[in-house]
């Protein structure tokens, strides 16, 4: 079945754990860009949280209505958009808003655990879950490496080029190789 189970589900989940932090070494460039503090670009970190807890109530009802292929594909573009809008931002506040949006975009985490459920017996679903969260906390820690290099290299903007490509491989992973899984939507919300 393609790329297997799991590690379409752990693809699906740290994408969301890439956006969160791997551009946190290119705050010092960021905040000379943008004439501003690193204190006030931190806001990115707390803006892009507390967005993907708000979305994450609401995309799961959502899903359950719609299907978790187009929700995840929507998503994919949403977070895709707002990558690039992230380099181009004119201003911080603009930069804030496309956070919102990428934070929206990247809801991939919640729905790789629906697909599991979807997908797998009850009795197997913990072990999968575990293999995907295994997966996400690693993301976390090798990211700001990464986000460090792309910045000592080449630039901040980079950081953002790298999660614009994630997020479109993420998109032609999902496109070719995950079928809807939500198929008894009539117990749905």
């Amino acid at each position: 079945r393609g790329l297997g189970d799991v590690y379409k589900r752990q693809v699906l989940a740290s994408i969301s754990a890439m956006a969160m932090n791997i551009f946190l070494p290119s705050l010092p460039s960021m905040a000379d860009h943008f004439n501003t503090s690193t204190a006030t670009l931190g806001l990115t970190v707390g803006i892009y949280l507390a967005a993907s807890a708000v979305i994450g109530i609401f995309v799961g009802p959502i899903s359950d209505l719609y299907g978790r292929r187009p929700v995840i594909l929507t998503s994919l573009v949403v977070f895709i958009v707002s990558s690039i809008w992230c380099i181009y931002a004119p201003t911080v506040f603009w930069l804030l808003a496309a956070r919102v949006f990428q934070a929206c975009g990247a809801v991939t985490i919640v729905l790789s655990r629906a697909v599991i459920r979807d997908t797998t017996e009850a009795n197997l679903a913990g072990s999968k879950i575990g293999y995907v969260t295994m997966g996400m906390a690693l993301v976390p820690m090798v990211a700001p490496g990464i986000g460090g290099f792309i910045d000592a290299y080449l630039s901040w903007e980079y950081n953002f080029w790298a999660l614009t490509l994630a997020g479109l491989i993420t998109f032609v992973l999902v496109y070719f190789d995950l079928g809807e899984t939500a198929l008894d939507r009539s117990s749905s919300i």
